[in-house]
């Protein structure tokens, strides 16, 4: 199968963010085999070479079949800092948006610009009407970069046989990244958003 193509899918301010490749396997191993990221996960961590290449078998099949939709690897100045998604796990209109980023930028803005970037995206370029966050309850560093976003708490559900919070943001509702509330300390520490 072909690798996904070298061009950047989107650029932040400290970011690049490109289509997954075969060559990102060891880099995706690395960030699942470390426990700080694989302890806030709802799924199971991406830690071998081969659930690394069914993830990269995964984004190739969703970047075919939904384009604009996937998972895009994440480099700054210093290399790999892990990736980004919009999937539509539900329906095509349940789009999810996610973030699994080494903890080497967590409290550093990492998800917050990359996660900002893929809700502009969704709403401008996409049209979609709205995107979820999802989350393990137990990992509290995620509402906060989701509510810094626009979302507002939906209930809750059930992911990967696992109790998940929801966070859901309507298109209308999107206004960019809002101001950190005074009690929002370490609002960007989050492995998946």
């Amino acid at each position: 199968m072909a690798d996904a193509p070298d061009d950047e899918f989107l650029r932040t301010r400290r970011m690049v963010l490109r289509g997954l490749r075969h060559g990102d396997v060891f880099d995706l191993q690395r960030l699942g085999r470390d426990p700080r990221v694989s302890r806030a996960l709802l799924d199971a961590p991406v830690d071998d070479i081969a659930s690394a290449c069914a993830l990269v078998e995964t984004a190739h099949q969703v970047y075919r079949e939904k384009p604009g939709l996937g998972l895009w690897r994440a480099d700054d100045a210093a290399g790999f800092v892990g990736f980004f998604s919009l999937m539509a796990r539900f329906s095509d209109y349940e789009v999810e948006l996610g973030a699994r980023l080494l903890p080497r930028t967590w409290g550093r803005g990492h998800v917050l610009e990359g996660t900002a970037s893929l809700c502009q995206h969704a709403f401008a370029t996409l049209g979609l009407p709205a995107l979820l966050g999802l989350y393990d309850p137990a990992n509290r560093s995620v509402p906060p970069v989701l509510s810094r976003l626009g979302f507002e708490p939906d209930g809750s559900t059930v992911q990967f046989g696992r109790t998940a919070l929801r966070m859901r943001l309507r298109r209308e509702e999107w206004q960019g990244v809002r101001p950190r509330r005074a009690q929002g300390k370490g609002a960007d520490g989050a492995a998946g958003a």
